[in-house]
């Protein structure tokens, strides 16, 4: 299991390529990256693009944010949804920051503390901000590949995908692992017409395999 995930990690064509959100493409301060990750929840990467610079504009620094109201964050947060939980989440991120003079610590588990910040956001802000490659942040892309590929035993809870793929991927490749995933679900392994004759997990995956040797898509996934 192990080298499987690993070549999928060392894919050259996805080597070089950057996280669509833009936060999350170099290193940046703990307030804007987790400003942009909590923002991204259920929401195009377009979008966010777009949105957090005004927002960053407006609120340049958590102390700024923390004596906002939801009323004065979310004009500034236009085509986000959920907009005013994540009003809420915003203020909840610059109050902790501010409480811990920016020290945002070194594990995932003190940050899901944070009001809006589970163990996916969490691992980003520690990745992005401090290099920690603890846990292993899993979008919707990455786990509709691993959901075909049919490598671990079935579930529909993140959390369990999450627990699975620690115990096989060692801290140093997660989140090159989760970034190779990603691009693959969003250039390959696509959520209708996945375009599995050009999939080189094709003789691997359950989703694919019946399917593979005639260069055919299976039904259910068109």
């Amino acid at each position: 299991m192990q080298s499987k995930l690993k070549e999928i990690e060392e894919y050259p064509e996805y080597a070089g390529l950057r996280h669509p959100l833009d936060v999350l493409a170099s290193a940046h301060a703990p307030w804007e990256v987790g400003a942009g990750v909590i923002l991204s929840a259920d929401c195009a990467d377009a979008t966010v693009n777009r949105t957090l610079p005004q927002f960053l504009a407006a609120f340049p620094t958590p102390d700024r944010a923390r004596v906002a109201t939801v009323n004065a964050i979310v004009p500034h947060l236009q085509g986000i949804s959920h907009r005013g939980h994540k009003a809420e989440y915003l203020i909840a991120w610059a109050k902790y920051l501010v409480e811990r003079v920016g020290d945002i610590g070194d594990c995932v588990q003190a940050l899901t503390q944070v009001r809006g910040i589970g163990r996916k956001t969490a691992a980003l802000i520690l990745y992005r901000t401090k290099g920690i490659d603890e846990g292993m942040p899993l979008d919707t892309h990455a786990l509709r590949v691993l959901d075909r590929l049919g490598w671990f035993p079935p579930t529909r809870n993140p959390a369990v995908r999450e627990k699975q793929l620690l115990r096989e991927v060692p801290a140093g490749h997660r989140h090159r692992l989760f970034l190779s995933l990603t691009h693959h679900g969003r250039q390959v392994c696509l959520a209708r017409n996945p375009k599995c004759s050009e999939c080189r997990l094709r003789d691997e995956c359950d989703a694919a395999r019946p399917y593979s040797s005639a260069g055919e898509t299976r039904p259910d996934l068109k």
